[in-house]
Formats: C-alpha cells, sequence, structure tokens
C-alpha cells in the first residue's frame, strides 16, 4: 500500500512543498520551492501536472507505526494538530538533507577521480614530450 503526504510551509524566503511517499517500509522525499505564496488553484495544478517532475530520493527504510483502522475524527483532530504545531525540522526534511549530503559527496570523489586522471594523463604526456626532445642525441 501506498501513502503519500504534502506539506507547505514557509522556509525564509521563499514557501517550500515537500511530498512524502511511504511504500513498503520505505521513504521517498521531493522537494518544491514555490517562491511567492502558492494559492489553492495552484496546488491543484502543481499536483495534476508539476508533480512527474520531481526528482524523489532514493527510498530510505524507515520504521512506519501501522495504526489499526484508526476513527476518521480522530485521524482529523490528529491532522489539524500536526497542521497547529510546525516543527522545526521535519522527517523528510531530514531525508532530503541526507540526500542532498550523499549527492554533494558523491559529486566531489568524481571530481577528485577526474583531477586525478587528468594530472595523470598530463604527466605522461610531459614524459613522453621530453622522451621525444631527447632521442635524437
Amino acid at each position: 500500500m501506498m501513502e503519500g503526504s504534502f506539506t507547505v510551509y514557509f522556509d525564509p524566503p521563499y514557501w517550500v512543498g515537500i511530498v512524502e511517499i511511504l511504500e513498503n517500509n520505505t521513504i521517498s522525499v521531493a522537494r518544491h520551492v514555490f517562491g511567492v505564496e502558492p494559492t489553492e488553484p495552484q496546488l491543484l495544478e502543481f499536483a495534476k501536472n508539476d508533480y512527474r517532475n520531481l526528482s524523489f530520493s532514493k527510498p530510505v527504510l524507515c520504521e512506519i507505526q501501522n495504526p489499526q483502522n484508526v476513527n476518521f475524527k480522530r485521524k482529523m483532530r490528529e491532522i489539524r494538530r500536526q497542521m497547529a504545531e510546525r516543527p522545526d525540522s521535519t522527517r523528510s526534511q531530514d531525508f532530503i538533507r541526507q540526500d542532498y549530503e550523499s549527492r554533494t559527496r558523491d559529486r566531489k570523489q568524481s571530481a577528485k577521480e577526474d583531477r586525478s586522471a587528468d594530472l595523470e594523463k598530463k604527466n605522461r604526456l610531459k614524459k613522453i614530450r621530453r622522451a621525444e626532445k631527447h632521442h635524437g642525441h
């Protein structure tokens, strides 16, 4: 069973939307920056069309509490309570930060490998040129 949520909050100076998808005890998240405060029609348009263009993080294993059939009123009360209190950092933001950090590490590692390969190539060419200069003597 797949479950999802979409949260919009103000992260100065922009309005940001976080999409969470929970499936088979894994969570994937994506972040979208709206800029100015989005209106209801803009959010609906985003959900209908732009949702497909989001790049989700790699699925991360997480422990999900599967509540038994929860009463509708109780669930609505819980949702209202969650909307009233804004946590400093949500689970999704933590996953986005981890994904960003892992991509940064990967990018730095590949850049380092590229630089070392370029340096090796330069040194090889330099050695070849030096040998060609002294070939005839």
